[in-house]
């Protein structure tokens, strides 16, 4: 019997054989790690380590086809003779549309970008930097669909005619506290962590609960890593414009660490006394962060991650008075990542702070005319699921939420909440074109009461490069603790304010058809049409004057509105070198209570860019924006419309050049605005900026 079993087995013995190679970015010669290596028709592969170095041992054939893939870049098969192979060198292109991209945003798991059932839009890569941008305002003002909105607050971003207040931001998956006048500051977040950029749009409460009402904006940031690294990096610029950012990575055994600082500061930028709105703040931003990531606890994933914004802005209003704000904001999360068989689960606690400090000062004395604080805090603990069953992909989830509010423009001067919710998802694969997605989440809240909200998407796939979306989503936001209990008299004005605990949520009804196509080495075009229908909008109501002749207002569900229009997208490459990227939207809402449009939306807005790869990796790029008509309509003591006005278009031209130095240094410089822009109403905006940087990072 043994001299069977040898005999049988010689064959495959005498023919045994190995092969050893290296991947490389074909471009800049980096090796490339976790690149997939298998042999066609077998089970056999590896994936390379840190060095992009991989090997096979023993191979029971002398040819063959080799696959190689990776993310981001054109796979290859290299018909493969192992007796002739010494060492094989392989160099990947990197894939110019990045459809294969994973996202996990629009339905909160991990999923290729061109497999999403849900339109979702990615910024990733060389485009985050290459506009030379300070924040995140900078990057997604050039997206199709977003229109970016500044005050002396600092910048907010809307979808689809959604305010900024009804958009989800998150870091990394987790909720930043700190809205003023219900925007939160997307300015305070640097780019330099920035790894991707995902932005949904429509209704997707099913998934994320309030404030997502009109779409969610998640900024993922750089993961750490085990290998030691250094990078950093300066800006300086006009008005006053500094930046400045270092990066630390480095680990030991199975536990992996990033650390950064980043510092901005802005002079501020005066308009004209002609200007309806407030002078440009001046600001001293800071922000720091540090991860940990274990890959290999308790057979599972083990993360910490703290974030850290502090801020000080400077804003004088006419000359006499100079308004400080001092904003302090944390955000912390512990989890822990499992797989067992078919089902992956996530588990964590997450804990966010907000200190808001607002004092005015008259100029000439120095004298403190007014302080405020406003300390907000939320407590929130999860549970949520993954389970693969073939035909069908489970999500789901459970989770509390614990927030509280101190504020001196509250009654009682402080609040608290708490909230109950789950949500579960199935992706049900209908043959091999169609995908049927289905969602619903039940938010029990202590004080507004308990909410439902569905989701509907339906992906069809008529072609491998090509899909179409259509989804139905109903939103809702959660009135907050100050339009719930605000209690606040301006006594040089001579008005009050009052909160309305009988608050509904606000809600809204989504369409949305999305049609792409794409060919990874030329080109990607895209059209997004969508229908939105907004219920119980929160505004301010008259209720005449008190005893003592001050005018109250008080907070209400007042109004219906309705968004409608579409976003076109398209980018094509001439070559490798020469990219052109062409984005139009149209825009049309209405104010169905005051019978006219609601204030400050542009019907009509578009962007284009042209990206040049010019010899020694110099990159030259070209930006244009324009902004058409907005409609503004000022309302009366009677809330009636008083006064009506359109707002003139403009145009806006940008340029950004990027030049490597020597080895890992990288010189940048660019101007904003070169036709020196400038509408001293309706601004604020800022004329022509330039800046230049340096930058750089070790591991290059």
């Amino acid at each position: 019997m043994l001299k069977h079993i040898i005999l049988l087995s010689l064959p495959f013995i005498l023919i045994a054989n190995d092969i050893d190679g290296v991947v490389k970015d074909k471009a800049s010669g980096e090796p490339l790690a976790h690149v997939n290596i298998s042999f066609e028709g077998t089970d056999i592969g590896t994936v390379t380590d840190e060095t992009g170095f991989f090997t096979l041992m023993e191979l029971p054939f002398d040819s063959g086809q080799l696959n190689i893939s990776m993310i981001g870049y054109e796979p290859q098969v290299i018909n493969i003779d192992l007796i002739e192979t010494d060492l094989l060198m392989v160099g990947l292109e990197k894939s110019l549309i990045e459809m294969s991209s994973i996202v996990i945003t629009g339905t909160r798991t991990e999923r290729y970008l061109k497999d999403v059932p849900v339109t979702t839009q990615v910024l990733k890569g060389e485009k985050l930097t290459e506009s030379g941008p300070m924040d995140v305002s900078h990057i997604l003002n050039e997206l199709t669909g977003v229109a970016i909105v500044e005050n002396q607050f600092g910048s907010g971003a809307e979808l689809a005619g959604f305010d900024a207040d009804h958009i989800l931001v998150l870091i990394d998956g987790m909720e930043i506290l700190g809205r003023t006048n219900g925007q939160l500051d997307i300015s305070q977040i640097p780019t330099d962590q920035i790894e991707r950029i995902e932005v949904v749009k429509g209704a997707s409460s099913a998934l994320y609960g309030s404030e997502a009402m009109g779409g969610i904006i998640n900024i993922l940031t750089k993961k750490p890593t085990k290998k030691f690294g250094i990078s950093l990096g300066g800006d300086a610029g006009s008005y006053g414009r500094y930046n400045g950012n270092i990066t630390v990575t480095g680990g030991f055994g199975d536990w992996k660490s990033k650390l950064y600082f980043n510092a901005r500061r802005y002079g501020g930028n005066e308009l004209s006394n002609n200007s309806l709105w407030e002078n440009g703040s001046s600001y001293n931003k800071y922000s720091t962060g540090l991860r940990i990531e274990n890959s290999d606890f308790v057979k599972g994933i083990f993360r910490i991650d703290s974030k850290i914004f502090f801020e000080t802005q400077n804003l004088n209003t006419e000359d006499l008075f100079e308004d400080v704000t001092d904003n302090l904001r944390l955000a912390n999360r512990v989890e822990y990542e499992g797989n067992r068989k078919r089902i992956k689960y996530k588990t964590g606690v997450e804990y966010s702070y907000y200190d808001h400090l607002y004092e005015q000062f008259v100029i000439s004395s120095g004298y403190k005319r007014s302080s405020d604080t406003t300390i907000d805090g939320l407590l929130k603990t999860d549970m949520t699921f993954e389970i693969d069953l073939d035909k069908h992909k489970l999500n789901g989830g459970l989770g509390y939420e614990y927030e509280t509010i101190e504020s001196d423009r509250i009654v009682q001067k402080t609040k608290s909440s708490n909230i109950f919710f789950g949500f579960v998802q199935d992706e049900w694969n209908i043959g091999n074109k169609l995908i049927l997605l289905s969602g619903l989440r039940a938010d029990s809240h202590s004080l507004y009461g308990e909410y439902l909200s569905p989701k509907l998407s339906l992906m069809y796939k008529p072609e491998p490069i090509s899909r179409v979306r259509l989804s139905y989503g109903r939103g809702f936001k959660a009135p907050s603790f100050k339009e719930m209990f605000l209690d606040y008299q301006v006594f040089q004005i001579g008005y009050h304010i009052l909160g309305n605990p009988d608050l509904e949520p606000e809600i809204s009804n989504s369409i949305i058809l999305d049609i792409e196509r794409w060919k990874t080495n030329r080109y990607h075009g895209r059209i997004n049409v969508f229908y939105n229908e907004i219920q119980n909008l929160i505004d301010y109501v008259s209720r005449g004057f008190n005893d003592s002749g001050v005018h109250e207002w008080q907070t209400a569900n007042i109004y219906k509105a309705r968004t409608q229009g579409f976003d076109i997208d398209f980018t094509y490459f001439f070559t490798p070198n020469i990219e052109l990227v062409i984005g139009y939207s149209y825009l049309d809402t209405w104010d169905v209570d005051n019978e006219s449009p609601i204030n400050l939306k542009a019907k009509h807005k578009g962007n284009s860019k042209l990206r040049l790869k010019l010899p020694w990796d110099i990159s030259v790029n070209l930006r244009a924006q324009y902004v058409g008509e907005r409609y503004y309509g000022e309302e009366s003591i009677t809330g009636e419309e008083d006064e009506e006005s359109w707002i003139d278009k403009y145009f806006l031209l940008h340029t950004n050049i990027k030049v490597p130095v020597y080895k890992n240094i990288e010189l940048h410089a660019g101007i904003n605005n070169i036709t020196d822009f400038y509408d001293e109403v309706w601004g604020p905006m800022p004329g022509r900026e330039w800046y230049v940087g340096l930058n750089f990072n070790q591991n290059k």
